[in-house]
């Protein structure tokens, strides 16, 4: 047993309920806020200037963590005859410069004005009656489309001319109003809390984005592993196998559990199961699957006895594990912790 100290942070800014020094019980909201998930845009410097992929940053306007408009300006060549420009098809911030491949990324900035809901007219934007918006429209409640994209098109014979109805946002299609030819939209976000699954002290407050929890518990750490934090009841909610974890074994439970703790798996059984995150030597979260510590690694080996009589002689505690991996730069090894 021995003190932890866990990082409890957000995705995105949002707020803080504890402070610096407060004693929480299992179960403290910590933070929370609305999550909307800034997508990264790659976009090709090279191509649209006729320039060699490494030479793209003799062209560009911008730097890394400068802040970009839409239709700004990114890059451009001049010549005697022309210039060659490349504008930003979105608001963000410029993250990444790949001159191996001779394009960049712009991580979209997203501000309240751009989350919704929108509710667009689209019998009057086609002028058309909200009965033809019911024979025409394609999509349906749930599809997404970007800013600026199309909603719903149409055309009749008399005419050679195509009529859209544009949405003014990125967003899914939450309401589809055929009395009135209304199409409301909303970007997609999600409400994230952090709550402090033990009780604890908060040692220390990250500005908008979380906090520092200390609290005492027994810390494992495994060799490799798959998938995000999981919560549960050791023996119930998240089972040990002490042998190398088989992919008949992994479908029989995967449905069932949060969690695996196992000795080790077959190279060939991993990636059968997990795709090829063991080449790029990095692990994956993926939703809806239970996540996989491997105590030994890869091969056939059991786990240790002083670590299985230790999670033998817990079974039935409220315990967390964390599958997530990277074995290169930055190194970060899976682990399970039991709180006291």
């Amino acid at each position: 047993m021995s003190k932890i100290i866990k990082k409890l942070f957000l995705p995105s800014d949002g707020e803080v309920f504890v402070k610096k020094g407060d004693c929480i019980p299992s179960g403290t909201l910590i933070a929370k806020t609305l999550y909307l998930r800034e997508r990264p845009f790659i976009i090709d410097i090279a191509g649209p200037l006729k320039i060699e992929l490494n030479e793209i940053n003799e062209y560009l306007t911008k730097e890394i963590g400068n802040s970009i408009e839409v239709k700004e300006t990114i890059a451009i060549k001049r010549t005697l005859t022309t210039n060659y420009t490349v504008e930003s098809p979105v608001k963000g911030t410029l993250e990444y410069i790949s001159p191996a491949s001779g394009k960049i990324v712009i991580r979209e900035r997203v501000e309240k004005e751009d989350i919704g809901p929108f509710t667009v007219n689209c019998s009057k934007e086609l002028n058309v009656s909200p009965n033809v918006i019911r024979n025409i429209m394609k999509k349906k409640v749930g599809n997404r489309v970007e800013k600026n994209g199309i909603i719903i098109k149409y055309s009749t014979w008399q005419s050679f001319l195509e009529k859209v109805c544009r949405s003014p946002i990125f967003g899914e299609i939450i309401d589809i109003d055929y009395d009135t030819g209304n199409i409301t939209i909303r970007r997609p976000a999600e409400i994230i809390e952090l709550v402090s699954h033990t009780s604890g002290v908060v040692k220390n407050i990250i500005d908008n984005r979380g906090a520092y929890i200390e609290f005492e518990g027994t810390v494992i750490k495994g060799k490799f592993g798959f998938g995000g934090e999981r919560y549960g009841i050791l023996g119930k909610d998240i089972i040990i196998i002490n042998k190398k974890l088989s992919r008949k074994e992994y479908d029989r439970y995967k449905d069932k559990i949060k969690g695996i703790i196992t000795s080790s798996i077959d190279v060939g059984e991993f990636e059968d199961i997990f795709g090829n995150d063991l080449k790029k030597g990095i692990s994956r979260e993926k939703k809806g699957l239970p996540t996989i510590i491997l105590i030994t690694g890869f091969g056939k080996k059991k786990i240790d006895n002083e670590t299985f009589n230790l999670l033998e002689n817990n079974t039935g505690k409220y315990i967390m594990i964390d599958g997530r991996t990277q074995i290169r730069a930055g190194v970060k090894r899976p682990e399970i912790i039991i709180f006291s």
